[in-house]
């Protein structure tokens, strides 16, 4: 009887152990900044929808907000789309302003809603960018733009701006390394200027101050957070000399775990009708700019000492397809040659003059399109529980040995044992197990270590106990 309780005790810690060590493994290993890049194949931008706003809108509801553009409101299926085509990353912009208070708070059913598309990109595989989107930009009439490239402005929202991302940064800190965050889209000047500041030194510093509160911000919340990989726009986001010159990477209580974002619709001329209406072929002007383009950003990370990433790019559609598929194809094909990623911009507008190369109330995708980004960009490293699952069958084949030995004693004294031994190897098959959420994947290292620390000891002396109970036994019997 003695026997049977301690086997049974044996796999009651290791029924424990076993989940927690699988679940934790992901805070415990979170990839740096540059690995996370690596493991980018291209992005997909969710344009358009939850980044939506307009004081114009009388009710404002999650669900008002969100198609209040066009667009229809996101599916799961939308989601599960854009991974089935290639896309390995999701950048989810969205707008806060209309959904917070004068402190940063952030209303419940808002953030229900952004949580409710993150999971689903989680869940569907896809690495995630989350990010403060329309707050920034441009300012005025119906705009709901409060950051502004000014440190006048950013000194009087800047307890707004860090309640704000420490709500987020609090909503998500459980959250793997898949989840990034980005503290901020497009910040402008006074004078809306775009491309580089035209109101002074002081639109720079003020990008500089946003990005160091926003770090200073999200590490402060702990958990995942500590050490979660974040995103850091130029002015702008901006290529230019004079905004990369200006740029400070923010300061970080943890190495290796920042990312510089710049937007990239190059050359203006040809990717926009509001460049130059008649540019609608791709030719070697174009091949000379992005080539251009790509250097320069291969430079600038350097000179930071951490990847750039493009969050946004794309070209529209002005009844020139193939002439957009040359340069889609040809511009992420030279990002890759420099290990730049790149982040389509979709808005969800198919027809002339948009971006989007998805249908989201038919679910079809322009496959040209879809070729030509997908066949270009590096292969990347899938954004499922993978690493967690090669992982966790390691652990679990050494534990089996561990069940093994024990196994080989007790069943010298009592076939019971081989009974339970049977049921605590199922166990372990069925506890690597894919995950199936976004929560379950990520655990508190900390229940683990305190566990692993009483857990031991108490395996040890089970399996001693069970070695001086079969001595005894053996004495008796003869």
């Amino acid at each position: 009887m003695a026997r049977k309780a301690f086997s049974i005790l044996i796999i009651f810690i290791l029924v424990i152990l076993i989940p927690l060590r699988t679940l934790t493994l992901r805070a415990d290993t979170a990839m740096t900044a540059q690995e996370q890049v690596n493991a980018m194949s291209v992005g997909w931008n969710l344009g358009n929808t939850l980044d939506s706003y307009g004081t114009w809108i009388s009710n404002v509801t999650p669900q008002a907000v969100e198609t209040a553009w066009g667009n229809p409101v996101t599916t799961r299926l939308m989601i599960a789309s854009v991974k089935a085509q290639g896309f390995n990353t999701i950048r989810i912009p969205v707008t806060w302003a209309q959904f917070t208070d004068s402190q940063g708070n952030v209303d419940p059913q808002w953030m229900a809603r952004v949580r409710e598309v993150v999971d689903w990109s989680l869940e569907e595989g896809l690495y995630v960018i989350l990010n403060v989107h329309h707050d920034t930009g441009e300012h005025g009439q119906d705009k709901v733009c409060w950051m502004i490239a000014d440190m006048g402005t950013y000194n009087s929202v800047e307890s707004r701006y860090a309640g704000l991302w420490t709500s987020i940064a609090n909503e998500f800190k459980d959250y793997d390394d898949r989840l990034m965050f980005e503290g901020y889209n497009e910040l402008l000047d006074m004078n809306n200027s775009w491309n580089a500041a035209t109101s002074g030194s002081g639109a720079y510093d003020a990008v500089n101050s946003y990005a160091q509160a926003f770090v200073d911000t999200v590490r402060a919340t702990g958990g995942n957070n500590a050490t979660r990989n974040l995103i850091v726009n130029t002015y702008v986001a901006s290529t230019d000399q004079a905004v990369r010159s200006a740029f400070v990477l923010p300061q970080d209580t943890v190495e290796d775990h920042l990312i510089c974002e710049v937007h990239a619709y190059t050359p203006w001329q040809f990717c926009s009708s509001e460049g130059d209406s008649s540019y609608t072929s791709f030719d070697s002007n174009c091949q000379n700019a992005i080539d251009e383009l790509m250097s320069t950003v291969d430079s600038f990370s350097d000179s930071l000492g951490v990847p750039v990433i493009i969050g946004e790019f794309g070209v529209e559609n002005q009844n020139n397809d193939s002439d957009r598929v040359a340069y889609t194809s040809y511009y992420v094909q030279k990002a890759a040659e420099y290990g730049i990623r790149c982040i389509w911009w979709d808005n969800g507008i198919s027809g002339y003059g948009g971006y989007g190369i998805l249908d989201r109330n038919a679910l079809t995708w322009n496959q040209d399109m879809v070729s030509a980004l997908a066949d270009n960009a590096p292969s990347g490293t899938p954004a499922s529980a993978d690493p967690i699952q090669e992982i966790s069958e390691t652990e679990a084949e050494e534990t089996e040995q561990t069940v093994a030995v024990i196994i080989e004693t007790s069943q010298q004294q009592d076939n019971v044992v081989e009974a339970t031994a049977e049921s605590s190897e199922a166990v372990i098959a069925s506890e690597t197990q894919e995950p199936s959420n976004s929560q379950n994947i990520n655990g508190n290292k900390d229940y683990f270590t305190i566990l692993l620390i009483v857990g031991i000891p108490i395996v040890l002396a089970s399996y001693v106990g069970l070695f001086f109970l079969g001595r005894r036994s053996g004495r008796k019997t003869r």
